[in-house]
């Protein structure tokens, strides 16, 4: 058998017959029916945009399965039937070859020599430069990390196979795979899994890495320092706006001239997708990696001074988002559902909403802006308790005087500085006037039995009396205060004489105290005064 007869033969397990249908002539055609000659260049009877279809998708995956190209370039055909053609036909004129099978036992395809690179660039509209290898010899031992990068790449194109689970996105030249970047020096090199493409979404660019669990999780996690030193680099700007500032504010970063579009701050993303390994051996496997990666993608943390907390947040200007899934959840429900974990936050998350950067700046003035509505209300409803009962004011802030020599400080059922200062002064007021009425009153009654100065006391003393004295006193306050300083007991007016007393029965005694000495006389009588 022939190189030329053994490319021809079709891929997988197919039956015998398939390989007659391929290069017999066709039957002829039932009425109402189109027959369709297979020509000679293309004797498998594949079509030329299928043919251009398997080439660029090639070009993009390096090694695949007929079974892969059919579902990402005809997902809706029953079969990888027509793929199998195409890559029959392709093999003919020397573009593809397969050279290994994976472990299910189905053929890898792959570029063959510089045509096939060709033939893909001119489909991908691309330099034969920028395609890189032919992945020749990968499928002698299966191509697992390739197949599992593919699959990856099928599940962001076709999106989940769960019921009413999201969609793909983009097409598969959304992606590039072994595209090689390099680090400052120019010696070292970052080389992601896939770099994949999706404006049309806010995801100008997304770096992914796929782990089939096969490295220690810390040589996984020393990615990530190579991606954040690719992205810091920067190059000269040659923006016309900016000729007149000094070189250092010429610079710009490369990625952004490269993918523009980049709203969210920090670099540019990088997604870790997890395989072949059990749910918790998996999880574990991300927390492991994020533990040590955490430099990297944790950011800066801010806070204000003023604030009298422990909050603030985090900027993100040189950290590498990063957010991780396993195979099997986006497998199932696809780039757009629920399946992404972003290193630094908790729960799941669909892709866009994983790639906001958690606890920043904004989620800080959103938590600020709610302790201070919270402490306007608790201020807000200690000022409603503070009401003036007289006017009914409302205070903005809590306020404390001093009045003289005393202080004042407005309490809940109280009053303002101004209903406060008007009524002490009307009180004052009302006392003074009280008070030059009791002295007035004070003054027409009998004096001081002891001083005979008024019975009110001496005006403006401490022991003034500010009231009208009783028809029993005898002596003014001072007086009272004396005797008991000295002991000397109750005061007891003497008795009045039988004279005195003859008297009182003619005419009234000028004696504003003969109805006290009187009334004395009663209740202490002299022979008891004696004893």
């Amino acid at each position: 058998m022939s190189t030329r007869q053994r490319l021809a033969e079709p891929d997988d397990n197919d039956d015998q017959d398939d390989q007659a249908d391929a290069v017999e002539p066709a039957e002829p055609s039932r009425p109402g029916r189109t027959a369709y000659r297979r020509g000679s260049a293309n004797p498998n009877g594949s079509t030329t945009a299928l043919r251009a279809d398997v080439l660029g998708a090639l070009g993009v995956l390096k090694v695949a399965t007929a079974d892969q190209l059919q579902r990402l370039l005809r997902p809706g055909a029953a079969s990888n039937k027509a793929v199998r053609q195409a890559l029959g036909d392709l093999a003919l004129h020397g573009l593809v070859a397969s050279d290994g099978n994976t472990r299910n036992r189905h053929k890898t395809w792959r570029l063959e020599g510089a045509a096939g690179l060709d033939a893909a660039a001119a489909v991908l509209g691309t330099v034969r430069s920028e395609m890189g290898g032919t992945a020749r010899g990968a499928g002698r031992s299966g191509a697992q990390h390739a197949m599992a990068v593919n699959e990856t790449i099928a599940a962001f194109v076709l999106g989940g196979t769960a019921p009413a689970a999201a969609g793909g996105v983009g097409t598969v030249q959304s992606w590039s795979t072994e595209t090689e970047f390099l680090l400052p020096g120019g010696k070292r090199k970052v080389r992601p899994d896939g770099v994949w493409q999706a404006p049309e979404i806010g995801v100008p660019v997304l770096m992914v890495e796929v782990d089939r669990s096969t490295m220690a999780p810390a040589d996984v996690a020393a990615k990530f320092p190579r991606y954040r030193e690719l992205f810091r680099t920067r190059v000269r700007d040659n923006d016309p706006a900016l000729a007149e500032k000094e070189p250092a504010d010429r610079t710009v970063h490369w990625w952004r001239r490269t993918w523009p579009g980049h709203t969210r701050a920090g670099y540019p993303p990088v997604a870790l997708v997890v395989t072949d390994a059990g749910p918790l051996a998996l999880a574990n496997r991300q927390q492991a990696v994020a533990d040590l990666s955490a430099d990297c993608w944790r950011g800066r943390w801010c806070r204000q001074v003023r604030d009298y907390n422990d909050d603030g947040w985090r900027e993100y200007d040189d950290a590498v988002p990063i957010v991780a899934t396993t195979l099997e959840l986006l497998a199932e429900h696809g780039p757009l559902g629920p399946v992404w974990w972003r290193f630094g936050r908790s729960g799941r998350h669909s892709l866009t909403e994983a790639l906001e950067n958690p606890n920043n700046r904004a989620a800080y003035d959103l938590r600020q802006a709610a302790r201070e509505d919270e402490e306007h209300k608790a201020h807000q409803e200690l000022m409603d308790s503070l009401v003036c009962i007289d006017c009914g004011d409302v205070p903005e802030e809590e306020s404390t005087w001093v009045y003289g020599s005393r202080q004042w400080t407005r309490r809940p059922g109280g009053r303002c500085w101004t209903c406060h200062q008007e009524r002490q002064e009307r009180l004052e007021r009302e006392a003074a006037e009280q008070l030059e009425a009791a002295r007035a009153a004070n003054a027409a009654l009998r004096p001081c039995w002891t001083c005979r100065g008024s019975i009110g006391g001496k005006e403006g003393s401490k022991l003034e009396l500010t009231e009208k004295a009783g028809p029993g006193r005898l002596e003014c306050p001072q007086c009272v205060s004396d005797r008991e300083t000295e002991k000397l007991g109750p005061l007891v007016l003497p008795a009045p004489t039988k004279r005195e007393q003859m008297a009182a029965l003619l005419s009234a005694p000028d004696d504003p105290w003969w109805d006290v000495r009187v009334l004395h006389a009663k209740l202490y009588p002299v022979k008891d005064r004696a004893a």
